[in-house]
């Protein structure tokens, strides 16, 4: 059993950001301004303005609290096997790569190259809403150097209800890809896209280094309103805890025809067990509220 990193182990405390949205600057129906002082003003503790293809530089006259403002991108280019663009986030990148302005010469290059410059430029990577762009396992697992996929992203999903990619984590699972899953807006502000998919991040420290190591290490969980209290793998049996108001139900989410499922019998569940079965190739958690709302966690442990 090859495990992979529990932030809930980890010293620090909790942080919660997101790291895809929009402004004006690309697709955006919101000025920087706006956007920075709308996560502000809600307690947020880390933001990254992803527009397409270009960083946008920090608005000046937003109030932005403790807000911390981490550099980010959103590159479109490459093309899937059904011929669409990828969409890839690098997060805390120290300035943005070449890449063509003309969408025809972004689209002939290979992802690769668009994942090999912006990890030469120091950000973690990671493919946005892979059910919205058409892609598929075979398109994610030759990748080298991505953290991970979005499991969910309100836009698309308040947008074409294409918003969940599970499907396509497992299937990277299944395959021994180690994938992290994240949780984020990628607001538009056209429509009720904001305040719905965040970060949880376990850190140290809020700094923007501190955001960057934190995604690419996978010191996080991914939510729509679910708030865990702990998880553990103690031997063969994982666990989770769920704060109030607790959960309808919790998915212990492993490879094929393997894992298990916890239901609250018509009383809110605040916590749920699992016991390996020994032929289990990874196990993931997510956590389902009362209210629909949703917490995934990473991978406990991906054989490889």
């Amino acid at each position: 059993m090859s495990r992979l990193l529990n932030p809930f182990s980890r010293p620090g405390r909790w942080y919660r950001g997101v790291w895809h949205c929009h402004t004006t600057e690309s697709d955006g129906a919101r000025s920087g301004d706006d956007v920075v002082a709308w996560y502000a003003q809600r307690g947020y503790d880390f933001l990254s303005i992803t527009d397409h293809n270009r960083v946008t530089a920090p608005p000046k006259s937003a109030a932005t609290g403790k807000l911390v403002l981490v550099p980010g991108v959103e590159v479109d280019a490459g093309r899937t096997g059904v011929g669409t663009a990828y969409h890839i986030l690098g997060i805390g990148l120290r300035e943005m790569i070449d890449v063509p302005r003309d969408t025809a010469a972004r689209y002939a290059m290979p992802a690769q190259s668009v994942v090999d410059r912006l990890r030469a430029a120091g950000a973690v990577v990671f493919v946005a809403h892979p059910y919205w762009t058409g892609i598929v396992a075979d398109d994610l697992v030759p990748l080298r150097d991505i953290a991970g996929i979005e499991v969910y992203n309100a836009n698309v999903d308040e947008d074409i209800r294409k918003g969940y990619s599970s499907v396509h984590w497992d299937d990277c699972l299944a395959r021994r890809r180690p994938l992290l899953g994240a949780a984020n807006d990628d607001a538009h502000w056209k429509f009720a896209d904001h305040g719905k998919g965040w970060t949880m991040l376990r850190a140290e420290a809020l700094t923007p280094a501190a955001v960057t190591e934190g995604l690419a290490a996978g010191s996080f969980y991914a939510s729509t309103g679910v708030v865990l209290e702990d998880v553990t793998l103690d031997g063969g049996t994982a666990a989770v805890r769920i704060a109030p108001p607790g959960a309808t139900e919790v998915r212990f989410v492993c490879d094929t025809r393997w894992g298990g499922r916890v239901q609250g019998d018509g009383a809110p569940l605040r916590e749920a067990s699992f016991a390996l079965r020994g032929r289990e190739q990874y196990l993931r958690i997510e956590v389902v509220a009362p209210d629909g709302g949703m917490a995934w966690t990473n991978p406990l442990f991906v054989e490889r």
